[in-house]
Protein backbone atom coordinates (compact mmCIF):
# COMPACT_ATOMS: atom_id res chain seq x y z
CA UNK A 1 0.00 0.00 0.00
CA UNK A 2 2.73 2.80 0.67
CA UNK A 3 4.16 1.67 -2.80
CA UNK A 4 0.65 3.39 -4.30
CA UNK A 5 0.62 6.33 -1.83
CA UNK A 6 3.59 6.97 -3.39
CA UNK A 7 2.81 6.90 -7.02
CA UNK A 8 -0.32 9.38 -6.11
CA UNK A 9 1.88 11.45 -4.46
CA UNK A 10 4.66 11.62 -7.49
CA UNK A 11 1.87 12.19 -10.24
CA UNK A 12 -0.04 14.44 -8.31
CA UNK A 13 2.79 16.57 -8.08
CA UNK A 14 3.63 15.92 -11.78
CA UNK A 15 0.28 17.27 -12.60
CA UNK A 16 1.32 20.05 -11.16
CA UNK A 17 4.48 20.73 -12.63
CA UNK A 18 2.65 20.68 -16.15
CA UNK A 19 0.15 23.06 -15.01
CA UNK A 20 3.01 25.36 -14.02
CA UNK A 21 4.65 25.38 -17.29
CA UNK A 22 1.93 25.19 -19.44
CA UNK A 23 1.18 28.63 -17.27
CA UNK A 24 4.15 29.96 -18.08
CA UNK A 25 3.96 29.39 -21.75
CA UNK A 26 0.21 30.72 -21.87
CA UNK A 27 1.54 33.81 -20.59
CA UNK A 28 4.87 34.32 -22.98
CA UNK A 29 1.99 34.14 -25.94
CA UNK A 30 -0.35 36.41 -24.13
CA UNK A 31 2.33 38.98 -23.41
CA UNK A 32 3.72 38.31 -27.03
CA UNK A 33 0.61 39.06 -28.50
CA UNK A 34 -0.55 41.54 -26.83
CA UNK A 35 3.05 43.52 -27.57
CA UNK A 36 2.52 42.60 -31.41
CA UNK A 37 -0.64 44.26 -31.69
CA UNK A 38 0.19 47.82 -29.70
CA UNK A 39 1.48 50.64 -31.36
CA UNK A 40 4.39 50.95 -30.39
CA UNK A 41 5.80 47.67 -31.58
CA UNK A 42 3.74 48.85 -34.63
CA UNK A 43 5.43 51.83 -35.11
CA UNK A 44 9.16 50.63 -34.83
CA UNK A 45 8.50 48.36 -37.99
CA UNK A 46 8.77 48.36 -41.20
CA UNK A 47 6.33 47.20 -43.51
CA UNK A 48 6.02 46.66 -46.63
CA UNK A 49 2.97 46.27 -48.88
CA UNK A 50 1.24 42.79 -50.07
CA UNK A 51 -2.05 42.97 -51.05
CA UNK A 52 -5.30 44.29 -50.83
CA UNK A 53 -6.43 47.87 -49.35
CA UNK A 54 -3.75 50.56 -49.67
CA UNK A 55 -2.47 52.76 -47.89
CA UNK A 56 1.50 53.28 -49.30
CA UNK A 57 4.02 51.17 -50.79
CA UNK A 58 6.84 51.19 -47.92
CA UNK A 59 5.66 52.22 -44.10
CA UNK A 60 9.17 52.75 -42.78
CA UNK A 61 9.21 53.98 -39.19
CA UNK A 62 7.92 57.77 -38.55
CA UNK A 63 5.79 58.03 -41.95
CA UNK A 64 3.02 57.00 -40.11
CA UNK A 65 1.09 57.67 -37.30
CA UNK A 66 -1.09 55.02 -34.94
CA UNK A 67 -4.03 57.07 -32.63
CA UNK A 68 -6.79 54.91 -31.26
CA UNK A 69 -6.01 51.48 -33.53
CA UNK A 70 -6.26 53.86 -36.89
CA UNK A 71 -2.94 54.14 -38.97
CA UNK A 72 -2.49 56.96 -40.85
CA UNK A 73 0.02 58.29 -43.81
CA UNK A 74 -0.25 60.89 -46.14
CA UNK A 75 -1.86 58.07 -48.56
CA UNK A 76 -4.73 57.47 -46.26
CA UNK A 77 -5.86 55.79 -43.39
CA UNK A 78 -7.10 52.56 -41.94
CA UNK A 79 -8.05 50.74 -39.27
CA UNK A 80 -5.67 48.13 -37.87
CA UNK A 81 -6.99 44.68 -37.46
CA UNK A 82 -4.34 42.56 -35.82
CA UNK A 83 -0.59 41.71 -36.24
CA UNK A 84 1.48 39.15 -34.87
CA UNK A 85 4.73 40.16 -35.65
CA UNK A 86 5.56 39.63 -39.39
CA UNK A 87 2.05 40.12 -40.89
CA UNK A 88 -0.03 43.46 -40.17
CA UNK A 89 -3.47 43.15 -41.28
CA UNK A 90 -5.77 46.26 -41.48
CA UNK A 91 -8.93 47.30 -43.07
CA UNK A 92 -10.58 50.49 -44.97
CA UNK A 93 -12.42 52.18 -43.18
CA UNK A 94 -15.05 53.00 -45.41
CA UNK A 95 -15.24 50.02 -47.83
CA UNK A 96 -14.31 47.13 -44.82
CA UNK A 97 -11.57 45.41 -47.32
CA UNK A 98 -8.66 44.38 -45.77
CA UNK A 99 -5.10 44.96 -46.48
CA UNK A 100 -1.77 42.99 -45.79
CA UNK A 101 1.59 44.40 -44.96
CA UNK A 102 4.72 42.25 -44.53
CA UNK A 103 7.23 43.07 -41.56
CA UNK A 104 10.73 44.11 -43.40
CA UNK A 105 12.39 45.20 -40.24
Amino acid sequence: MPERKTQKNNFGKMKKRIFKILSVIIGLVLILGFYSNSSSFIEKQDWKYAEGTHIGDWLAKNSFEINNGIIETNQGKAKIVFCYGKELIIENIETKEKGYYINKS
